[in-house]
């Protein structure tokens, strides 16, 4: 037999709520992930990963383009905020690693307030070649946010031209 409190009451109604709310089950799954996240934290690392890892932000992988342009591949990394000082890009002859780590900080002192802000980002990448490549050939540009790297290949194939194909 239920006993009618109203903390009872109170679940009932939140759940009433959120059943006409077509959106409601995100709410449920996100509550889902969480709970999963912290017992796995929990049993793995005694915590929150916070703990572990330290204050800074995750390491990012940047988006990139990876382009057969026939005689050099070309790769454009997004990389936002980089200055190319921050840029460690390695490439061999099979592969090309990219890396860039950036920091700001700025701070305000007037009569009657302080303010200061932090920002930190860091990028990790690497991709594998489809052939091998003359890695001591390679040049980069770093220009609004966007890295290039050309790289040329040891046997330049034909570059492979698009054939539009009717849809019937």
């Amino acid at each position: 037999m239920e006993r009618k409190t109203k903390t009872n009451a109170a679940a009932k109604e939140t759940s009433l709520a959120k059943a006409t709310s077509p959106f409601a089950w995100f709410d449920e799954v996100d509550r889902w992930f969480d709970s999963f996240r912290r017992n796995f934290e929990d049993r793995f690392w005694g915590g929150p990963l916070a703990r572990v890892t330290g204050p800074e932000a995750p390491v990012r992988e940047p988006l990139v383009d990876l382009i057969d342009k026939g005689s050099e591949f070309a790769v454009r990394a997004e990389l936002p905020g980089v200055a190319k000082e921050d840029v460690d890009l390695t490439v061999t002859s099979d592969g090309i690693e990219i890396r860039a780590e950036s920091k700001r900080s700025r701070e305000e002192n007037e009569k009657d307030y302080f303010y200061s802000e932090r920002t930190y980002q860091a990028f990790q990448r690497v991709l594998s070649f489809p052939e091998e490549v003359k890695a001591d050939l390679a040049s980069a540009t770093l220009k609004d946010g966007i890295l290039e790297v050309r790289i040329p290949k040891k046997e330049p194939t034909p570059e492979k031209k698009p054939v539009k194909v009717p849809v019937d």
